[in-house]
């Protein structure tokens, strides 16, 4: 008989192209069977077009951070900061509202850990406070605890991307 599990951690890393994609396409599948699901978008704001198809499907909670523009590292330090002070009110939104979800998706979220903008031991506390839950965690370089913690991980590896080229990234393509 099959029996449902729900209390997985996905990683989706790497350089390459797709992380975004695959922890949606959980997100989508999830959706089809009726589950409830919060989506936190860190270091991104919420304009991308697979936000525009998802926002129209019942159960499916979004939240994005409010984004000065530009990478990063091209900001300001009161633009770092403000940057900072999103993605802690971020995770306080996934916080109070994980019980309401069977899926939660942390988009971009190692890549705040490695910014500095979240402690990792608050990633792993609730974590290990909802390990009931399919929790999906997207970005770079996750730390050897995440590693350890998790029970997928794929790495994207880029082998070649337009931009290597000087093309932008293209609406509907990449974001």
């Amino acid at each position: 008989m099959l029996h449902e599990v729900l209390d997985m951690i996905h990683i989706y890393s790497g350089n390459g192209k797709g992380k975004t994609t695959a922890g949606f396409g959980l997100v989508l599948r999830m959706a089809g069977y009726g589950k409830q699901i919060g989506v936190a978008k860190f270091l991104k704001d919420g304009t991308s077009g697979e936000l525009r198809a998802l926002r129209a499907l019942h159960g499916v909670s979004i939240h994005a951070t409010d984004m000065p523009k530009g990478f990063y590292f091209q900001m300001n330090e009161a633009d770092q900061k403000k940057t900072g002070q999103a993605g802690l009110e971020l995770f306080a939104w996934v916080q109070k509202h994980a019980s309401a979800w069977d899926c939660i998706f942390l988009d971009e979220i190692l890549d705040a850990l490695h910014l500095g903008l979240l402690k990792e031991e608050a990633l792993i506390s609730f974590l290990q406070e909802n390990l009931e839950r399919e929790i999906i965690l997207t970005g770079r370089n996750p730390s050897q605890k995440l590693m350890e913690l998790c029970d997928y991980h794929t790495e994207m590896q880029e082998r070649k991307h337009p931009y290597q080229k000087g093309i932008p990234a293209r609406k509907g393509v990449e974001y």
